[in-house]
């Protein structure tokens, strides 16, 4: 058996690598087909995940490379079923081929689901070594060990994979008779056996060859133990944590929020958590039938190290649901976690047309997002579902929503959140036709479903968004929009900002080329994060004028009043450094002092405050339940954040919510202070609510204002109905009965934003209330086009669509928003009135003169 080895260690020291590759063409053959193989395998993969189909039957290319290679080895007599490794470094090369094949055969038949990266990485690297072993004559001694190392650890790997396979033996035996293609699932098994004679021929007689295969073996071994070890130390962790929290004498908030609290943030808790969503896990009856299901909206990815975690330990006591609480409000999970009715898998964002008017002059926006999906299916019939969550700056409203049907831009009507989810969901779920819808949804963001993206066609939508400008000293910033949903890595965007200030258009990215009129445009690949910062000119004094009702955008510089607060309430966490901590209770010590501990208020002092200090920065975020403060006109909250935490809806059904129902509508807003400017999706909503009179900064300047007994000062007008805050602005926006029929020169994006505002204001505490569901609440978001916790913008296919669903056009609203309109620009159909009042204002002023 060992002649064939012998024979090249003796070749080696007489011949040069030239002579001796030419006295083995087959092996020069062998790696040419591995590389045009593998090259196809690439091929197939790269149009999988960037066009999001491929071409099928394509494996078939592998599949005939690899039997080729066989044949030939049988023909020249270098393979025999009674000595099949006589000559191995032939074998090895088939092997690999084998291997290659098996992952493609693996894309229309689906064993294993695709393999994390790590996983992936190690297993070309064990090829390569095994290539390196035909050619180890032509390899330095140093070389020589890395690849035996990797040998050893691919002996390691091959055992995996034969041991996962046993249940597929018998297919693959009745599969052999179909060409040959049941004989795959025994390929990792040869490689086994293999690797192990191999590596034998190689370290005899070299104990240092040994020690490195041996090595190879124990590394990959040691620390799958160690993640084990790892695995259920964490779920043990986890189940302390539920054990603590059922001994709680009140269980305020879902046990899945205590996890998430104090659960580390780690690789190894995502993916517990994970299982069976994005990660598998193994099968409970260990059956080639019981591949896991996916329920969560992201590629379900193979694991071997959850795999084999999941076949001797149990997974974590939790439900699905559970888990994507816990994934959402920790790792920033929500979109991929919203429900589905089609499925989304072969979408991507092709295109991006990005329309910017930008108006300083009142401290305000409007962007209109026209996005392309394409599907990518390989079925004509293949259509799917798009999901995409929109990231608004905050204050920000959507005020249009088209889609485009038949080749035609179609607009969205407004109506009650409830109307708009019951059309899509009846339509797409039951119909299948076309609709669009966008929710609001917490934490200044909303949600854009569109339906059908077919293969035949992109899809097109658009999506308009009336946002504030940002004050940051004497300048302003203009924020984009980003999104989740369909991938937009190969995107192209094309952009276009208008600016009617000359002077602030030199500020624009060195990227934009000015187009004539005030207008300036970017194309090239999509950027999702990039802003504008330019400087502020003078607050416009013109107003806008609607149904009764006039607008007018104001100044409203920070103002501090007197104040000195009774009760501090420290909100502590994961967040606060410890030199923060510090400097805060030196400012604060004298004083009552406050946390919320296990849903407990307690009041810190020298003696227990290390402690109980300890015990907060360990917890990931905190929902501080500021229902629970005393003298809540005299109290004040010192908060910080990592911008980890649940949405306020997402505690609708517990104690917590219902406690903070009864209370929080009574309060006035309560004075918070943030160290930094990060706030968490729970603070972003009582922001918007209006229920947080909010000022931030760090520990030095809340140092300053706590030694001048000072705070941040809330507008009186703003606490009327006919005033709006918008903080980041730095203005408020002013609501008057209207005393003349001008319509005045100011754009209609100040009744958007106050009407928005303005919603958001009179709902506050009543949030887990049903009575917030006010008519004139409705009527006021339908007159101003708004999405809000009340309203939707949703596009039916048919006009007898809106009719079943009860949707009507509001005939008194300003409609959808458009940058082409430039705001206060009339309408047609305005043209057409203004020019009826003209005509008869004249003809009542030139009768008497014309006629006798």
């Amino acid at each position: 058996m060992n002649f064939e080895i012998q024979s090249t260690l003796k070749a080696t020291t007489a011949e040069s690598p030239r002579q001796l590759l030419r006295r083995k063409p087959l092996l020069v053959a062998g790696m040419v087909l591995i590389i045009i193989s593998f090259g196809v395998f690439l091929g197939q993969e790269w149009s999988l995940q960037h066009q999001g189909q491929g071409h099928e039957g394509i494996f078939m290319l592998n599949y005939v490379i690899a039997a080729g290679f066989l044949l030939t080895l049988l023909f020249h007599k270098m393979f025999r079923f009674r000595q099949p490794l006589a000559y191995l470094d032939y074998l090895m090369l088939f092997l690999v081929m084998g291997l290659i094949s098996d992952f493609a055969l693996n894309r229309e038949i689906t064993i294993f689901l695709p393999s994390v990266g790590w996983f992936s990485g190690w297993l070309v690297l064990v090829a390569v070594a095994m290539v390196g072993y035909s050619f180890r004559f032509l390899l330095p001694r140093v070389v020589q060990l890395v690849v035996l190392f990797l040998l050893g650890t691919g002996l390691v790997l091959f055992s995996y994979f034969a041991l996962y396979l046993i249940p597929f033996y018998p297919l693959g035996l009745l599969g052999a008779i179909a060409l040959g293609l049941g004989l795959h699932v025994f390929i990792p098994l040869c490689a086994v056996i293999c690797l192990a004679v191999a590596a034998r021929r190689m370290y005899r007689g070299d104990v240092a060859l040994k020690r490195t295969f041996l090595a190879g073996i124990i590394l990959p071994v040691l620390l799958s133990l160690v993640f084990l070890v790892l695995w259920q130390r964490a779920n043990r962790h986890i189940h302390q944590i539920l054990n603590a929290y059922q001994l709680q004498d009140r269980q305020d908030l879902p046990r899945w929020v205590v996890l998430s609290q104090q659960l580390p943030v780690s690789p190894l808790y995502a993916r517990m958590l994970q299982t069976d969503l994005v990660y598998q896990a193994a099968s409970e009856h260990f059956s080639p039938f019981s591949l896991p299901d996916q329920r969560f909206n992201e590629l379900l990815r193979h694991d071997p190290l959850v795999v084999v975690a999941t076949r001797f330990f149990d997974k974590p006591d939790l439900t699905v649901a559970e888990r994507i609480k816990i994934l959402e409000s920790m790792y920033d999970a929500r979109h991929p976690a919203q429900e589905r009715l089609w499925s989304g898998q072969h979408l991507t964002t092709d295109h991006v047309i990005t329309q910017a008017q930008i108006f300083p002059e009142y401290r305000l926006s409007y962007t209109e997002k026209i996005l392309s999906v394409r599907n990518h299916h390989p079925s004509t019939w293949g259509q799917e579902e798009a999901i995409y969550t929109f990231h608004l700056p905050e204050g920000s409203v959507v005020t249009s929503l088209s889609l485009w049907i038949n080749g035609k831009e179609e607009k969205g009507y407004l109506t009650t959140k409830s109307k708009a989810d019951s059309a899509y969901t009846t339509i797409v779920g039951v119909e299948v036709r076309d609709p669009s819808v966008v929710h609001w949804q917490e934490g200044n963001t909303v949600s854009v479903r569109v339906f059908p993206c077919t293969p035949q066609e992109n899809r097109r939508f658009k999506l308009g968004v009336t946002s504030p400008l940002r004050q940051k000293g004497e300048q302003l910033v203009y924020q984009n929009i980003y999104f989740d949903g369909p991938a937009a890595a190969a995107a192209t965007e094309t952009t276009e900002i208008r600016m009617a200030d000359a002077t602030a258009a030199h500020h624009l990215p060195a990227d934009f080329k000015p187009q004539g009129s005030g207008r300036f445009a970017r194309f090239g690949s999509y950027v999702p994060d990039w802003h504008l910062a330019f400087p502020a000119p003078a607050l416009s004094p013109a107003t806008f004028t609607f149904a009764g009702h006039t607008y007018q955008m104001q100044a409203r510089p920070h103002e501090f009043e007197a104040f000195s607060p009774t009760r501090i309430y420290l909100d502590l966490n994961k967040a606060w450094s410890a030199e923060e901590v510090a400097l805060v209770w030196a400012q604060v010590k004298e004083q009552k002092v406050y946390t919320s501990l296990h849903g407990t208020m307690v009041r810190l002092t020298a003696e227990n405050k290390d402690d109980v200090v300890a015990q907060l920065r360990n917890y990931n975020f905190t929902l501080f339940p500021f229902h629970h403060i005393k003298e809540p006109d005299r109290a004040l909250v010192i908060s910080k954040s990592n911008g980890l935490s649940p949405n306020l809806q997402d505690l609708q059904e517990s104690r917590f919510a219902a406690d903070f129902k009864k209370i929080a509508y009574k309060q006035q807003p309560l004075r918070f202070y943030n160290l930094g400017s990060e706030v968490t999706p729970y603070v972003k909503t009582l922001k918007e609510l209006q229920l947080l009179q909010y000022h931030e900064g760090s520990a030095r300047d809340l140092a300053k204002l706590l030694t001048a007994k000072r705070f941040v000062r809330r507008s009186r007008r703003s606490m009327g109905e006919n005033t709006v805050v918008l903080g980041e602005a730095g203005t408020e926006i002013i609501r008057t009965p209207a005393t003349g029929t001008a319509a005045g020169s100011g754009t209609d994006h100040l009744m958007r934003l106050f009407a928005y505002n303005h919603l958001l204001q009179q709902i506050g505490g009543r949030y887990f209330q049903k009575d917030f569901l006010e008519e004139s609440l409705i009527n006021e978001a339908a007159q101003a086009n708004v999405v809000s916790p009340l309203s939707s913008l949703v596009v039916l296919e048919t006009k007898q669509d809106y009719e079943r669903f009860g949707i009507e056009e509001s005939k008194n609203s300003l409609g959808n928003a458009s940058v082409a309109s430039a705001g206060a620009v009339p309408e047609p159909h305005e043209w057409l009135l203004i020019f009826l009042v003209v005509a008869v204002v004249a003809w009542s002023v030139l009768k008497p003169k014309l006629l006798p």
